[in-house]
């Protein structure tokens, strides 16, 4: 029969090795999953082959590179801390770093695909960003350090060359299963095993139980009152050219921003009118101060950054002490009351449209650049959302506008900007009469 205090040592070993490498290799690998997914240099492709290659790093090898360190004649030897928990900590920690850094990396690559643009263009600190990042990647981050987890729990080879199985210090479960298999005490080690198993998926379901409990957050809605935009300050005339891959995806389209005014970017699928919304907001290696009263940029594509509709849309003034709460208002004002405890995830297309241009408006922009900003709105929604924009106009901010709705382009603006491949048509030109002519 397994004695039980050694049992106990063994157990309370085994949570302190892998529950600390585990925590050290979150700490480490997070942080690095989060730096690598924003940047886009090409040696990054390699270091993340590398990464996932180490996923299936052998213990052994990872075993004999921390014992030659620790070692008497190796670098940290005089540390003396070959044989101890410390050293299997170690050991452990980068044997689990790659599953957590390269698990991290996929995750928030993907909110970086998602939202990127918009977390880019909100003027938020590096902190605030981090933060919101993680909220948004939890679940694939949260894979990743319980594979981390489980194959700390599961690691024999490494630790038993480090640690060196010693009775009362630095025996762990799994390498108190070897030494009973060894011994030929198959009934000690059948139970160390399953309660090995029984340990792991205990503190596994745990773990999961913490991921999927949150209390109902609760956000403070106030600012009843219309926001007071500020008037556009900023170049008025611009000639923007962009190339990728050595086309010119934008070639030398001329564009006029005036304080007060609307201007409808116009034309066919592929005509690069959401290119020219993201080289305006310095999406495209132009130069442009984006954030509280200054551009803000509005994706095609709404995503939410928060869990409900109240934290959605009071997300601005949070981050910002100096931008004054509109949440009341923009409820009001685009028909979102009703919702404002729900989850932004189970909002329809045009709910979570509303929620995320409200969301953007609470940045108080000077010049406002919405990409089909009202393609899944119906008509008495559109009609809120025109009039938003024109009382932004109003106040002497500057509105782009992308739209497909040609009849809306003629209705709403001022001024429209008519593209076809890359280049600005002349309203005169036969392409540009023909698409007016259709709308």
């Amino acid at each position: 029969m397994v004695d039980s205090a050694t049992l106990t040592e063994a157990i309370a070993t085994t949570m302190i090795t892998s529950g600390s490498a585990t925590l050290l290799a979150t700490i480490i690998g997070v942080p690095l999953g989060a730096l690598c997914a924003r940047r886009t240099a090409r040696w990054l492709t390699g270091l993340r082959t590398v990464i996932i290659a180490l996923y299936g790093l052998p213990p052994v090898v990872v075993g004999v590179f921390v014992y030659s360190l620790l070692s008497r004649s190796g670098p940290l030897g005089d540390l003396d801390l070959l044989f101890t928990v410390e050293a299997m900590v170690m050991a452990q920690t980068v044997l689990i770093l790659p599953l957590v850094w390269g698990g991290s990396w996929s995750a928030f690559s993907q909110v970086e695909e998602d939202v990127g643009d918009v977390l880019e263009t909100m003027g938020v600190g590096t902190r605030q960003r981090f933060l919101l990042e993680v909220s948004l990647a939890r679940s694939g981050v949260y894979h990743a350090v319980v594979l981390a987890f489980g194959r700390a729990i599961a690691e024999v080879g490494a630790v038993i060359m480090v640690g060196g199985n010693i009775a009362g210090k630095t025996r762990v479960m799994t390498t108190s299963i070897v030494l009973e298999t060894s011994k030929g005490n198959l009934d000690e080690a059948t139970v160390l095993g399953v309660l090995l198993l029984l340990f792991s998926l205990t503190l596994i379901a745990l773990a999961s139980f913490l991921r999927d409990w949150r209390p109902t957050p609760t956000a403070t809605i106030t600012g009843a009152d219309a926001p007071l935009y500020p008037s556009y300050d900023g170049a008025q005339h611009r000639t923007i050219t962009v190339q990728r891959h050595g086309a010119k995806i934008l070639d030398e389209v001329e564009v006029v921003l005036k304080p007060g005014t609307i201007l409808a970017v116009v034309g066919e699928s592929g005509a690069g009118k959401s290119t020219l919304l993201r080289a305006l907001a310095g999406l495209e290696h132009l130069q442009q101060t984006t954030g509280p009263f200054q551009t803000v940029y509005v994706p095609q594509r709404a995503k939410p950054l928060k869990v409900t509709v109240a934290q959605e849309i009071g997300l601005a003034a949070s981050c910002f002490a100096s931008l004054t709460p509109v949440g009341s208002y923009f409820l009001r004002r685009f028909d979102l009351e009703h919702l404002q405890d729900a989850p932004t995830l189970q909002l329809s297309g045009g709910e979570l449209q509303r929620v995320v241009l409200a969301r953007q408006l609470g940045l108080h922009p000077q010049l406002l650049l919405l990409d089909e900003g009202m393609a899944n709105l119906g008509y008495a929604h559109t009609k809120s959302v025109e009039k938003e924009l024109r009382i932004l106009a109003a106040c002497g901010a500057c509105v782009v506008m992308v739209t497909h709705n040609v009849l809306q382009a003629k209705r709403m603006a001022d001024e429209m900007l008519i593209l076809h491949k890359g280049r600005r048509l002349s309203s005169d030109d036969p392409l540009a009469v023909e698409l007016l002519t259709q709308g």
